[in-house]
């Protein structure tokens, strides 16, 4: 699938707690199957539980039409239990790092533009920057965001999550 992009200008700067109102236009037109995002709850709440340190918006003629917000973290989080040596030693320092995206969303009225790849770009510039490598979690239906994210170079990985209800 082509991405039909238009001669725009697009700028990617830091997010400001100002933006807020704005990514939440953002986030509410994604609801549904349209919704690119990774979490099962509005921004608004992500950000305010987690206050994440890595976050991007994307102006479009001076308009916030785009967001991702991630963390960098050692490599420990995502490791399997299974078949790893348990220990309560703290992991060392100096074990990699994987720059996770937490969320991301483009506005509906304007994917297609490159908006997402210019934020992709800005958070894998800063994982470069600080030695990580990135990786994702996505719903397994999304398949838009399993196709975003395989033409830039992501491949799915052998974790997989189960979910039970218990009551």
């Amino acid at each position: 699938m082509a991405e039909n992009r238009e001669s725009v200008d697009i700028k990617v700067r830091k997010m400001t707690k100002g933006d807020l109102a704005n990514i939440n236009e953002v986030d509410n037109s994604l609801r549904g199957k349209q919704r690119v995002t990774t979490w099962p709850f509005s921004f608004d709440t992500y950000w305010r539980i987690y206050e994440p340190e890595l976050c991007y918006v994307a102006e479009l003629n001076g308009r916030v039409t785009g967001f991702i917000v991630g963390v960098i973290e050692q490599e420990e989080r995502s490791k399997l239990l299974v078949g790893h040596h348990r220990s309560l030693e703290i992991p060392s320092s100096d074990s990699p790092k994987i720059g996770w995206i937490e969320m991301m969303g483009v506005h509906s009225d304007h994917w297609g533009k490159g908006i997402g790849l210019a934020l992709l770009d800005a958070f894998t510039e800063e994982c470069r920057k600080n030695g990580a490598s990135i990786r994702a979690v996505v719903r397994d239906d999304d398949e838009r965001m399993k196709e975003f994210l395989g033409r830039r170079g992501f491949n799915r990985s052998d974790f997989v999550s189960y979910d039970k209800e218990t009551g």
